[in-house]
């Protein structure tokens, strides 16, 4: 016998999702209609949902969006509970849809938990319980706040009916325990009661009738003081169905006729499939098969009228139509995702190649200060080098002098102790040698000094002069004075040749140089090689 296994959502007038204000006149009217749809939601589907669909209207009319949210909800649950599943999933829809575009995310939260228990009545358990785990994901249930909480009751109870069905029974029974703790912490006794139903269901599976029993007995005293309608009528059923299975038939049919009366008034379509199902098995035992006859035929017309091949095949293609949009959002949720990859690999390319970057520069850096410091070195390791061989060729010219002063104080001592011994004739001339001399080797003596020091300084003058023109050691040394822009007179002076000597030098230096053109100017011409 297939029982009713999902559990509505069914949240107060007055939860945190309400806060939307309407005037004065319309909040008494709407508190007005929405107090007698619930009333009548005990006693009388029908009614109640015409009462229902009035406000909705009203609220359309109006504008009040949440407002009329809640009430779709209370439409769709009612839609379920006759039955017409292919219109309460057409509602759930609707919400899902509009809560979605309007950003409250309270409602779309409600609707595919409704969504989702449409799959459960469909007997699509693996479905369902695939929604149920994405609607877990997907909505934040760390707010400790009832209105968020009450919700995950309904999933904890609705994953347990789902993995039951599917034969997990540890993982159903781990669920139906979640949503009972979770109840009774927020004193809900329309879903504890729910949960103390599901666990006798489950026990009837694991055929231990006596504890079945109890839990829907504990369920049905909780749905009695609440006056939960539905309710009243599942645990009767169920209760009805244990005593057949412990062989106690009388006690079943006490409990299954009070559920089916209370069915055909409320027009719980379903549940008068259940009952007259049972019912019909009782009597066809105790040979009564005219009232079996009886339940057979309430049996056929409830089937009918919740089974009709419309029915389903709008269903069917309602269900299609969500799948659709769910495929769409989970493609659209990967086409995002993908985007967030792409650009963080590309951000993160940039990066790394900025970092390249910038550790090649400071790599082109360190490696040019590094060049700059080896050359440096080696410009100060030349210098020195000069410097050196610059010392050594003083020190050489220094000792070559001393060694030739001293010779000369030798030989100029000599020729003057023989002085003594000559007449005053000889005598006269001998000291003019001696003096004529002197004068030479001051000479010599300040050139060799003047050529050490102008080659340090322009080493490679003497070396273009040797190389391109074929000049006499007197030539070169004309050709440094000039440069040094020393007149006639100035080098007369250190060589000790006349001034017309030296002019005459001039101009032999220049036909060699070959500057026949007497607007140049030797000096000039010389500081340019």
């Amino acid at each position: 016998m297939r029982r009713i296994l999902y559990v509505l959502l069914l949240i107060g007038i007055n939860g945190s999702a309400q806060k939307e204000q309407l005037n004065q006149a319309d909040s008494l009217f709407y508190s007005e209609i929405y107090k007698k749809a619930q009333e009548l939601r005990e006693t009388n589907l029908d009614s109640a949902l015409f009462y229902y669909q009035q406000l909705d209207q009203f609220l359309a009319d109006k504008n009040y969006t949440k407002k009329r949210f809640r009430v779709m909800l209370d439409i769709g649950n009612v839609y379920l509970t006759q039955g017409q599943s292919d219109r309460a999933l057409e509602t759930y829809l609707e919400i899902a849809e509009a809560s979605g575009l309007d950003d409250d995310a309270q409602y779309k939260l409600y609707a595919e938990i409704s969504i989702a228990n449409i799959y459960l009545d469909s007997e699509e358990y693996q479905k369902a319980l695939d929604r149920f785990k994405s609607i877990r994901e997907n909505f934040d249930g760390a707010d400790s706040s009832a209105t968020n909480l009450v919700p995950f009751s309904v999933i904890y109870n609705n994953e347990g009916i789902a993995n039951e069905n599917l034969g997990f029974y540890d993982e159903a029974e781990q669920h139906y325990q979640k949503a009972i703790s979770l109840s009774k912490k927020l004193e809900e006794q329309y879903y504890l009661a729910n949960a103390y139903s599901n666990m006798g269901s489950l026990e009837v599976k694991r055929q231990n009738y006596l504890e079945a029993l109890e839990w829907h007995q504990k369920a049905l005293e909780i749905r009695e003081t609440g006056n939960y309608s539905l309710g009243i009528a599942q645990s009767e059923t169920h209760i009805g169905a244990i005593y057949i299975e412990l062989d106690q038939p009388s006690q079943a049919e006490g409990f299954l006729r009070k559920s089916l009366e209370r069915s055909l008034k409320m027009g719980y379509e379903k549940q008068v499939i259940e009952n007259a199902q049972a019912l019909k098995e009782i009597y066809e035992q105790r040979g009564n098969f005219q009232q079996a006859f009886r339940m057979q035929q309430m049996e056929m017309e409830s089937r009918a009228a919740v089974f009709n091949e419309e029915s389903i095949k709008n269903q069917e293609r309602l269900k299609a139509k969500y799948e659709f949009e769910l495929e769409k959002q989970i493609e659209e949720k990967n086409r995002r995702y993908r985007e967030t990859v792409y650009k963080f690999v590309f951000g993160l390319l940039v990066l790394l190649l900025i970092i390249a970057f910038i550790l090649y520069r400071l790599q082109m850096i360190k490696t040019k200060k590094e060049q700059l410091q080896t050359e440096n070195i080696k410009k100060e390791k030349h210098l020195l080098h000069q410097e050196l061989d610059y010392k050594n060729k003083k020190l050489m010219s220094n000792l070559m002098f001393l060694l030739q002063k001293n010779e000369m104080i030798s030989g100029l001592t000599e020729k003057l102790r023989a002085v003594k011994k000559m007449t005053k004739a000889q005598g006269d001339k001998s000291i003019t040698d001696i003096i004529r001399e002197l004068k030479h080797f001051h000479n010599n003596e300040s050139w060799d000094e003047f050529d050490l020091y102008f080659q340090e300084v322009h080493s490679e003058f003497y070396e273009k002069l040797s190389s391109n023109y074929q000049l006499t050691p007197n030539e070169m040394k004309l050709a440094a004075f000039t440069k040094l822009k020393l007149s006639s007179k100035e080098i007369s002076s250190l060589t000790g040749q006349s001034i017309r000597t030296i002019d005459v030098g001039r101009y032999r230096l220049r036909k060699k140089l070959g500057i026949t053109n007497s607007e140049v100017n030797l000096t000039t011409f010389l500081n340019s090689l």
